[in-house]
């Protein structure tokens, strides 16, 4: 009806043509318009140019002029989209679809962020869109500053400014980065791996003192006593002192002096002037001489031990050999070491001498190597030599009382208690003994005695005719004188046995003649 009746004004000239082509327009549009773009329904041209269908873009951008400087800047999503380019804008964004449609057309799950000024990296890929972007709001309005979002988790409470990125990164909010050097306070040493809190701890980053007695006035074992020129013997790397003692006093550190702390000489830590320089100043507590040698110290020991290297050859003419080489001074100084002492073995062992006074020159068999071991004293000198088991014998076997008074060379003085023969045989035991062994005794008995051993004689042990008590070099040497007892004539036929008998064999007679 609305129509026909337009139709009819226009045939008949009532209304204007504009109007009536606006109305024509209106009547024919596809659909509504979505609610933002509502007010400019009533007119086409405001969106479209009935003669130029391609300047639709155009009339777009002049109302959205944010796309338009982000298409110019090559910013934004539109502006970083390299789809986008001379796309007509209703390609993406179809209108006449109704005041409810959505004309934007944005899928979050398949949206790509990256070509947008703010690509998501580290913690920030993990978030959904809803953390960042807020409900109602265009995508385009989210924040694009640290602080934007994180303002309220600002521990510096906005001191250090927006530029959050100069520190942090987006991997992680507590991993900061940066580069102190740039300060007028480079970190080295073990302030380098130290986190920012250790030193800024009110979380105040400027205008912070830079003196090491500011930080570590508490840690100052000094007490303040040697100044705030920390840096003078300490380094950052370690507490420990770098102080040149020789340059800076005179004292050079060299031995054992180089091994300890500060504290060991400067006792109280406000005392690091004035102290004694020689070593009796120190060490006056230490000295084992109790101040009877003097105070020069370094004529006998050095700095690396108390251990004496004093040549005592060259210094004093007796040399230390033997055992005496590994004795301390104190063992023979019991007094000042410029004491006089004796040279001579009596001099200090004297009281020592087993000997008595029947020996007084003790080098003459003892040496210092080892005063117990054997004499090297030549027994050949006083006329009996040591052969055989004497060799081996100890000097106190023989004299037991150590005094090397004369004995006797004979051997029944010494082995007397050793004779089986019980004297029978007389002093001579050298006739048939050797000092070589006790029992490797030679004699001959053909040679030597009148009675040469014959027959069964040659296989008899000697006290089988010399019998105790019987003194063998008066043994008769008859054969009744021995075989009395076995004569079974009963002395009938005289003393003359061999004149039937043999000594091969007394029950086998043999006559003569």
């Amino acid at each position: 009806m609305f129509r026909s009746a337009v139709l009819f004004a226009l045939a008949a000239g009532l209304m204007p043509t504009v109007v009536v082509a606006a109305s024509i327009e209106t009547l024919v549009m596809p659909g509504p318009v979505i609610e933002d773009h509502a007010e400019l329904e009533a007119a086409c041209s405001n969106c479209h140019d009935v003669f130029d269908r391609t300047a639709q873009r155009r009339l777009c951008l002049e109302c959205h002029e944010e796309i338009a400087g982000d298409l110019e800047a090559g910013e934004g999503l539109h502006g970083r989209d390299p789809r986008v380019g001379e796309t007509q804008c209703r390609d993406c964004h179809t209108e006449h679809k109704g005041r409810a449609a959505d004309v934007v057309g944005l899928q979050p799950d398949l949206f790509e962020h990256e070509i947008t000024d703010f690509p998501l990296e580290g913690a920030h890929v993990q978030q959904t869109c809803s953390a960042c972007h807020e409900t109602g709001a265009r995508f385009a309005e989210a924040p694009g500053a640290c602080e934007g979002c994180h303002l309220e988790e600002d521990a510096h409470a906005g001191s250090l400014g927006e530029a959050c990125g100069d520190c942090h990164d987006p991997q992680r909010w507590q991993s900061a980065q940066f580069d102190h050097d740039t300060t007028d306070f480079p970190l080295d040493g073990k302030h380098q791996p130290l986190a920012c809190l250790s030193c800024h701890t009110d979380v105040r980053f400027d205008a912070l003192p830079m003196e090491c007695i500011d930080c570590h006035r508490l840690d100052d074992a000094h007490g303040g006593a040697r100044g705030d020129g920390c840096g003078d013997c300490h380094g950052t790397n370690t507490w420990d002192a770098r102080f040149d003692h020789e340059a800076e006093t005179g004292f050079a550190l060299v031995g054992a002096h180089s091994e300890l702390v500060c504290r060991n000489c400067h006792v109280s830590e406000t005392d690091y002037a004035g102290l004694p320089t020689d070593c009796q100043g120190c060490h006056s507590g230490d000295d084992a001489h109790l101040g009877r040698n003097g105070s020069l110290c370094a004529d006998c020991h050095d700095q690396k031990s108390w251990e004496v290297r004093f040549d005592h050859e060259a210094e004093t003419d007796y040399a230390l050999l033997g055992v005496h080489e590994s004795l301390v001074c104190s063992d023979c100084h019991r007094g000042s070491r410029t004491d006089e002492l004796p040279r001579t073995c009596e001099g200090c062992h004297g009281s020592a001498n087993p000997h008595g006074e029947s020996l007084s020159s003790c080098g003459d068999c003892h040496e210092p190597s080892e005063w117990t071991l054997v004499p090297r004293f030549q027994h050949d000198l006083v006329g009996f030599a040591l052969v055989g088991m004497h060799r081996t014998t100890s000097c106190e076997q023989c004299h037991e009382s150590l005094v090397f008074a004369p004995l006797t060379d004979a051997c029944s003085d010494c082995h007397a208690d050793d004779d089986i023969h019980g004297g029978g045989l007389g002093a001579a035991c050298a006739d048939c003994h050797n000092p070589v062994g006790w029992d490797s005794w030679q004699f001959d008995h053909d040679q030597q005695t009148d009675f040469a051993l014959e027959g069964a004689h040659r296989d008899l042990a000697c006290e089988g005719c010399h019998q105790p008590g019987r003194p063998a070099v008066k043994q008769a040497s008859t054969c009744i004188a021995c075989h009395r007892g076995d004569d079974v004539h009963r002395g009938r036929f005289g003393p003359q046995c061999n004149d039937c008998h043999s000594n091969e064999s007394f029950t086998d007679p043999v006559l003569v003649n």
